[in-house]
């Protein structure tokens, strides 16, 4: 662990074995750089205007999302909630919900939908359970993701895609060719942390997923939990990008974001 890793791609599983999630100047020089221009693209970007069809299309995938998501939370919510408390876990299911209204259909068809709802569900336990020094918090959560496939009793080609998933959601841009869980995950998590993506969402819809699933003292601990990485894994996709400006970045609230 902790090699340069310069020539396999940041956010894959062999990348992050050999590393630990370790990134060469280079690699955190161009993650920084990409992460601040997402995010200033998508504050002076305006407010989508979605077509019928597309609004349409958005509510049936989030309504289908949330079945997934009532069926795994009937087995792991306890678990999920003891591990990471209220806060955290709401923002687990806005990601996978999130996600579900920004990804096209064709990509939402290709889902492994358990596999994309238990990543949603792991991908940040890293943060508050991170188990080595200067290590990425990925790492760790994906070794969650794993135990709650297995407990679920699923097979491995799902615990390979909800890992996937996992380790690649912390970057701007995904490794090439990732899984549709990647980028559902992905894009549901900088919806929900950053507000990269919220203005193309239907501003009913938003409001439903906030209403079901509050902010609570989430935008607080995250914005705690990134700062935190800095000290503890300062050369990782979190450490570089808490080090960029990314804890002073995060959206408005939920119901200000539900109002624009």
């Amino acid at each position: 662990m902790g090699t340069s890793g310069s020539h396999l791609t940041v956010g894959t599983e062999q990348w992050l074995r050999v590393t630990g999630g370790r990134l060469t100047l280079f690699q955190a020089l161009g993650i920084s750089a990409q992460g601040f221009a997402q995010t200033i693209s998508s504050r002076v970007s305006g407010r989508s205007r979605l077509s019928d069809a597309e609004a349409s299309n958005q509510f049936a995938r989030v309504s289908a999302a949330r079945k997934e998501l009532s069926l795994v939370l009937s087995s792991l919510q306890k678990h999920v909630l003891d591990r990471q408390g209220q806060g955290v876990l709401n923002h687990a299911c806005r990601t996978y919900l999130l996600g579900a209204a920004l990804v096209p259909d064709e990509i939402f068809n290709r889902l492994d939908h358990t596999a994309a709802a238990v990543a949603a569900l792991a991908h940040d336990d890293g943060l508050l359970h991170p188990s080595t020094p200067g290590n990425c918090f990925t790492a760790d959560s994906a070794i969650e993701a794993n135990n709650m496939i297995a407990s679920l009793g699923l097979p491995e080609s799902s615990s390979v895609q909800a890992r996937a998933a996992v380790i690649s959601h912390f970057q701007p841009k995904l490794p090439v060719n990732s899984g549709a869980e990647a980028q559902l995950v992905a894009l549901g998590a900088s919806a929900d942390v950053m507000g990269i993506g919220l203005r193309r969402i239907y501003p009913q819809l938003l409001r439903e997923i906030w209403q079901e699933w509050p902010d609570l003292s989430f935008l607080s601990e995250i914005k705690k939990l990134f700062k935190g990485e800095v000290s503890r894994a300062p050369r990782t996709r979190a450490g570089i990008l808490a080090l960029s400006g990314m804890p002073y970045l995060l959206r408005k609230s939920g119901a200000e974001e539900g109002k624009r």
